[in-house]
């Protein structure tokens, strides 16, 4: 089913890199069908700057039909538009996905994580790559047949995220920042908390209070105007990219699964035009 494609321009207080045009996707959650018209639509946009790149700010995958699909088509995204970088950044999903299955995670803090994992949607990624008519009822089990059949292109794919991307004034980051705390060493805090002990409000992938009310002043967040996800709709009824924006920020989840709806900014120096592509939703593909 193709999904139908919705443009908005907005203007943006800080200005990207002046060489560069930048697609950010935000938050997928499985639905490679969104994300596969998103990166259409980009491979379509005339290049209006010398240099391109495309980002996805986190949350690929989990809760959709289809991560490993949508993993692959953002592996392939920047060849796809012609761009001269693609970067993927982690959302908190891919940690928890990453802590998990990492044999470097002390094996207490994998199986918390995996547990986690599982109960925030990881068991639809899961149940695409476990080679298992019935997975492993005990977490130790699944957990070993889990990193077992780990595709090779998927674990080289969890180590090339990265916490945060700049361009110019903009930052690229899942969660957000806070602003009670120094910009970078903020941004500084490792992936791999685990989960036990893992503050979310000091953590880039994970923070949604105080940075989604907060009204910085003209020089933003500490300099910065930051484009993530993490929080779908600002977790409101009446979102509003205006409002956002009026705020310093610019939110590019859209709740994929529950809406049907994922979204990408095309940001031009001062310029933002926001894509939305628009499908069924979760539910609607399950009962289809």
């Amino acid at each position: 089913m193709s999904a139908a494609v919705e443009r908005r321009e907005f203007a943006l207080p800080f200005a990207a890199s002046p060489d560069k045009e930048i697609f950010a996707i935000g938050d997928i959650h499985g639905r490679a069908d969104l994300l596969a018209a998103l990166i259409d639509e980009a491979a379509r946009e005339p290049r209006r700057r010398e240099k391109r790149a495309i980002v996805f700010l986190g949350d690929l995958v989990d809760r959709g039909p289809d991560s490993l699909g949508a993993i692959d088509l953002s592996i392939g995204a920047a060849e796809r538009i012609g761009a001269d970088e693609g970067i993927a950044l982690m959302g908190n999903h891919e940690a928890m996905m990453r802590l998990a299955l990492d044999p470097a995670t002390p094996w207490k803090v994998a199986i918390e994580a995996l547990e986690a994992w599982i109960a925030n949607g990881g068991d639809r990624t899961l149940a695409e790559f476990v080679e298992a008519d019935e997975p492993p009822e005990d977490l130790a089990e699944l957990l070993a047949a889990v990193r077992a059949s780990l595709p090779e292109r998927v674990r080289a794919w969890l180590d090339s995220l990265r916490a945060s991307w700049r361009s110019g004034d903009l930052l690229f980051v899942h969660a957000g920042v806070n602003p009670h705390f120094d910009l970078e060493e903020f941004l500084a805090v490792p992936w791999n908390t685990p989960l036990a002990s893992l503050d979310e409000e000091r953590h880039w992938a994970w923070v949604r209070w105080p940075f989604l009310n907060h009204r910085p002043g003209p020089e933003g967040f500490s300099g910065v105007f930051v484009v993530h996800g993490h929080t779908p709709n600002d977790a409101r009824r009446d979102a509003s990219h205006k409002d956002q924006i009026a705020g310093f920020r610019l939110n590019l989840d859209a709740g994929s699964g529950l809406t049907g709806i994922a979204k990408m900014a095309i940001i031009r120096g001062r310029r933002a035009e926001v894509v939305a592509a628009r499908g069924p939703t979760n539910r609607e593909l399950m009962e289809a």
